[in-house]
Order: C-alpha cells, then structure tokens, then sequence
C-alpha cells in the first residue's frame, strides 16, 4: 500500500443550496461572498477568508476552468470545452498563498485588467483557495506488527472554489423550465424538471416550489434550491427538489407551482407547473 493523500473539493455558489449562504465553509475555512461579479464599473472585488480551526492554515490559491455537466456538478479541465471563455487572463489577484492564524482572516483582492479589444461576452474562471498539508502528510507508513504488510497515514486536503465572472458588452439570458414531473424519492417525494439556458449570459437564481390545493388557500412552500446556476455554454440542466411538506400540511389534489426567480431580486425568470391527481 502507498501513501497518499485525499483531496476534498467544495464548490461553492454554484450547485445551489438548501438555504441562503453569503459565506461557504468546508473544513475549518469559510470564505466570503461565495461568488464574484466584474462588470461595467465594478472592476475590483475582495474575498475574505476566515481561518475557524485551532491551527494556524496555510492555503495557495490559483484561478482554474471548470465544465459544468448537466446535473449540475463542476470539474477541473485542462481545456475548456467549446464555447466556454475563461477568466484567467483578466483577472488579476494578491496574495497567492496566505499562512491564517486560528481565528484570524484575510483578505484576497481581484482586479480587473480588460483589453480594450475584448470580445463582448462572459468570462468564467473558479478562484481555488487549497489547502497545504504540513510537509509529512500522507507520507507516514508504520510497518504492521507481525503482519507483512504496511499501514498508511491518510491525510486528507480540502479546497474551496468559488466562481469569478467577467461580463463584457450586452449581454442576455432567457431561461425556461420543461419537462416537470413529482416522483419517488425513497419515502418522499421529489419534483423534477429540466432548466434550459438561451443567450451569452449564465442563468442565476433561487428554485421556490408552492404548493396550491385544489380547494383553495394560501400557497405553501414545499421545496427550494438557492443559488442555483446553469452557465455558459451549458444550454440546461436537470434539477431535482425534495419536497418538504410542512406540519399540518397535506401534499393532496392541486398544483405545484415552480418559480425561477432572481438571487436578491424580484425578477421571475421561468416559472412552470405540474398539476398533483
């Protein structure tokens, strides 16, 4: 057996949530906002990053590209995929890596440096705030008492990344949802629909679920996702809320009502329904 290390990463701001987050958390680092926006005379930003743990934190942080799949989920890629422009080369940042004492925080400020000949449209790169190990994690092998094997020390690594969009020009969106279905989820339920993307700009918004009975009253919320995004040059999404039926509620005849609407605003992006026999 090798030693090794694990490497855990959290993307932030970007798969949606269960409820409101300014600030994202993994491990003992919370990093604040969660997302990053340069466009028209917002041409500067800072991240703040809180160090919760016992131990001083030493973490290295880079701007990389990630492809966003169709459920939702982000990976690293060496080369971004067709149609995706990237944010590297317009984003400029200090420190690179940061030493956080226990308790203590630190401030990474982004500048925009946009060429006057820049193509309109977005520009996506995650900032990836890594975690470094002390110099002998993963590296511990003890031999097994009267074993002929070897055990090993696993440390594990944790990262955050957090998305840092670049808009240039006139940009638009227009979103839709299709496709709504109520199914099983174990011994619950769930609402299922697809999310499609039109335009040069990502879609960005909070998934708000009504439940309306067929014999009248008051909506009630059964479900919502926050921070929910489909980006370029991704054209939909498949999203899956769990309903939650609150006490003294009943999920009986009537209809589910799905409002898309935008973060911080009051703007309905796309709305649908799926009518409850």
């Amino acid at each position: 057996m090798i030693a090794g290390i694990a490497l855990l990463l959290m993307i932030a701001g970007l798969a949606g949530y269960s409820r409101p987050a300014a600030a994202q958390g993994f491990g003992d680092l919370v990093v604040s906002p969660t997302r990053v926006e340069l466009e028209g005379r917002n041409r500067s930003a800072t991240v703040t990053l809180t160090n919760r743990g016992a131990e001083s934190a030493l973490f290295r942080i880079s701007l990389i590209a990630m492809e966003m799949d169709e459920t939702g989920s982000l990976k690293a890629v060496d080369q971004p995929p067709a149609g995706m422009l990237t944010a590297e080369e317009l984003v400029r940042y200090a420190p690179r890596q940061v030493d956080i004492p226990p308790g203590g925080t630190q401030t990474v400020r982004l500048v925009l440096r946009k060429p006057t000949d820049l193509a309109p449209g977005e520009y996506r790169s995650h900032m990836f705030f890594r975690a470094v190990p002390a110099e002998d994690a993963g590296r511990a092998i003890d031999e097994k008492a009267g074993q002929g094997g070897v055990s090993v020390k696993l440390t594990p690594i944790f990262g955050i990344t957090i998305p840092v969009i670049v808009r240039n020009g006139d940009l638009d969106v227009k979103v839709a949802l299709s496709d709504l279905a109520v199914v099983p989820d174990k011994d619950k339920k769930k609402l299922t629909f697809k999310l499609t993307r039109q335009g040069n700009k990502s879609a960005y918004g909070d998934v708000k679920v009504e439940y309306m009975p067929a014999g009248g009253g008051a909506p009630v919320v059964v479900g919502e996702i926050t921070r929910l995004a489909v980006f370029t040059p991704n054209t939909e999404r498949k999203v899956e809320v769990p309903i939650v039926v609150p006490p003294g509620t009943t999920l009986g005849k009537g209809i589910l009502k799905v409002l898309y609407r935008q973060v911080d605003g009051d703007t309905t992006l796309a709305s649908g329904e799926v009518t409850l026999p």
